[in-house]
């Protein structure tokens, strides 16, 4: 609790300043990609969990060939090994924890849970114990680490709460006191992660749609020898956070910008289906046709999108205009890749 308890030591330069004010612009966008996304929002879940697994997998060094990892990341399989069951686990719990990222609560039970999933055909992890000599009395008394944690995430609500201090600050602290406090007999490396990444998802939806996973495996010894710089001076409440706090800011600023990329293109693919439904729909209706009769059939398209396909089907020659002004009518020339007859013979007139 040593980091957590003692965040006024934290100065931010201006340079991490500059970076948080990217990442909260970033996640200001947070409605515009799920209603953007929301059409696909399974299919970006799906690749984010598989690409998620084989990171995992990587990360921790897992006794799996790589053909293996993939088809464990990507459909239902029988585990042979203690890794394989230790991926399956790991596959159940984040399926469980994307359900609904939102409603993750950092409560001792459920770390207990997480840590029942974890060891589920595997190797037990359960919270590790400490002699401790209550006041007036010699014997020694077997303390559970189960009530460290829960003081630990006491302290982390209240930091939240009070507003004081920059988020991903406080991730960074969390995790860097969760490690440092020996708090579970085995696995700890790999329950911290599972912990940090679900706090930064309950908060930061662009996991969504982007392997977080994917980006901390690059960044795997940078992480390490920034978790070695911050245990350093930990005991002394002056633990050096700021390496692994950049590097979660740099690696959230990677993912948002690879979501933006993303929206772009599928913004861009949206539009062009919109226009290719309208052009659809022209040669479908009558000849002689409004722009109110496209409305009609497509009450959720934006005038701008319609202007821009008529624009660009008269420039195709497959539709003409018949008078100015918004009563203004178009006929259409072409039936298919076909043009009609009447624009055959129309190459024999003077």
């Amino acid at each position: 609790m040593k980091a957590l308890s003692n965040m006024e030591r934290i100065q931010i330069s201006n340079e991490v300043m500059l970076m948080l004010l990217s990442l909260y612009e970033y996640k200001g966008k947070s409605f515009y990609y799920d209603d953007l996304f929301s059409r696909d929002l399974f299919a970006f879940e799906k690749k984010t969990m598989e690409n998620n697994l084989i990171a995992l997998a990587h990360y921790f060094d897992l006794k799996m060939t790589d053909p293996r990892i993939r088809l464990f990341a990507k459909k239902p399989m029988s585990a042979r090994t203690k890794d394989e069951h230790l991926l399956l686990n790991l596959k159940q719990a984040l399926n469980q924890l994307h359900k609904h990222p939102e409603s993750f609560e950092l409560l001792v039970n459920e770390v207990g849970s997480l840590m029942k999933l974890l060891s589920k055909n595997n190797d037990q992890i359960q919270f590790n114990t400490y002699d401790k000599q209550e006041e007036g009395v010699l014997r020694l008394k077997k303390v559970s680490k189960r009530d460290d944690l829960e003081k630990l995430m006491q302290i982390y609500e209240k930091n939240v709460k009070s507003k004081r201090f920059e988020l991903t600050q406080l991730i960074a602290n969390f995790y860097v006191d969760f490690i440092n406090m020996d708090i579970v007999s085995k696995h700890q490396d790999l329950v911290s992660l599972i912990l940090l990444y679900s706090l930064l998802l309950r908060d930061f939806t662009v996991f969504k749609y982007v392997s977080f996973f994917k980006y901390f495996l690059n960044e795997k010894e940078g992480w390490k020898s920034g978790v070695i710089n911050a245990n350093y001076y930990w005991s002394t409440g002056y633990a050096q956070t700021d390496l692994l706090s950049r590097m979660l800011i740099n690696l959230l600023l990677k993912a948002y910008d690879e979501v933006d990329s993303m929206a772009h293109e599928y913004a861009f693919e949206k539009e062009l289906n919109k226009s290719n439904n309208i052009e659809n729909s022209i040669l479908k209706i009558d000849e002689i046709f409004t722009k109110e009769d496209i409305r009609k059939r497509h009450p959720n398209v934006s005038d701008a999108t319609i202007d821009r396909t008529l624009k660009r089907l008269k420039d195709e020659d497959k539709i003409r205009p018949l008078g100015k002004g918004r009563s203004s009518k178009w006929q259409r020339i072409v039936s298919g890749n076909k043009k009609l007859s009447m624009e055959q013979l129309s190459l024999f007139n003077d």
